[in-house]
């Protein structure tokens, strides 16, 4: 039997084991669009199984999308939104957040500080990486290793976070 065929006599019951492998409905269902995408696109690979084994072979390439971050899955539907996490929830990481409900600082402030209080390095650096978004662009941009601009970019976010604590009590 061919595997359109195949897909077509079995679809329910496909669904219903992506369904099963992810916690989330919506996340099934990416999953197994992005599956049956990439099987449809080798179908003369596929025809070759025994019919009794596609099943098998279906689950291993459900399984390896979703546990993969290599899978076209993964950069299709996870890394996309992965590393988008607002400025704010940055630099105010580890507050509790009804607690500095009130107090988070905006971005002039933290502007503000930057020119102020830190060099001509740590300032550029930190603006870089904002508009950046990760460190890894932002290594990969400067040439600056990963390491040493995480450490730098942490150290710089900890700085912020003293200065405003500072302006707060005072």
């Amino acid at each position: 039997m061919t595997f359109h065929k195949w897909i077509e006599n079995n679809h329910s019951e496909l669904l219903n084991i992506t369904r099963g492998l992810v916690s989330s409905p919506e996340d099934a269902d990416d999953l197994y669009a992005c599956v049956m995408e990439q099987l449809l696109n080798k179908p003369e690979k596929i025809d070759d199984i025994p019919d009794s084994q596609k099943k098998y072979y279906f689950i291993r390439v459900l399984k390896n999308n979703y546990n993969s971050k290599t899978s076209p899955y993964h950069y299709q539907y996870r890394k996309p939104t992965q590393h988008h996490r607002p400025l704010l929830d940055e630099i105010t990481e580890g507050f509790i957040q009804e607690e500095y409900e009130e107090t988070i600082p905006d971005m002039i402030w933290v502007e503000k500080t930057l020119n102020e209080e830190f060099g001509w390095y740590e300032r550029d650096l930190f603006k870089l990486w904002i508009e950046m978004g990760t460190l890894t662009k932002l290594s990969n941009e400067t040439q600056i290793p990963l390491n040493s601009v995480g450490r730098q970019i942490k150290t710089i976010k900890i700085k912020l976070k003293e200065l405003w604590l500072n302006e707060l009590n005072s």
